[in-house]
């Protein structure tokens, strides 16, 4: 589950995303396992990532006639190279990511805007990995993404590692 705030400023015109609370996801990631480097281990990799991103964006703004914009759908899939720093303690792993890469969107709205786009992307995060038994682990933590706008993601996951311990 995550929770996102995002803002955009598309035409001169704030908009937000309309929910913010997002349906159950699945991802893959490369999580490290504790017993693979000690209780106090830290270590720094390049790592790449891919994302696929969907939103929609609503504004209270209004044209001067009076009439509501309409609302935007984002689709965006994203690129990066990452570098991750991991430090390994007795209470779970805490991971600063940082990552860059590009991005192409499609924004539609009806009968006003459908387009494709090409953009550079930017992103932090920072999450605590902390194993509940051998193989399943909770990852909890924020996200900061920068792009042509602002989006600030809260990121809660149950996990199961699946590789060699």
């Amino acid at each position: 589950m995550k929770y996102t705030v995002s803002r955009a400023e598309i035409d001169d015109v704030l908009y937000e995303n309309k929910a913010r609370l997002s349906d159950v996801s699945i991802s893959v990631r490369n999580i490290q396992h504790p017993k693979q480097h000690g209780r106090w281990g830290m270590n720094l990799k390049l790592s790449p990532s891919i994302h696929l991103d969907r939103h929609t964006f609503s504004t209270l703004s209004t044209r001067e006639d009076g009439t509501r914009y309409p609302d935007i759908k984002l689709r965006r899939l994203s690129v990066l190279g990452n570098l991750k720093l991991s430090t390994h303690t007795p209470i779970g792993a805490f991971v600063l990511t940082g990552g860059f890469g590009g991005a192409a969107k499609k924004m539609t709205s009806p009968g006003v805007l459908d387009t494709i786009r090409t953009t550079e992307v930017r992103k932090i995060d920072f999450a605590w990995i902390g194993f509940l038994s051998r193989r399943f682990y909770v990852l909890i933590g924020p996200r900061y993404y920068r792009e042509q706008f602002e989006q600030y993601t809260f990121a809660f996951r149950l996990g199961y590692f699946w590789g060699r311990i």
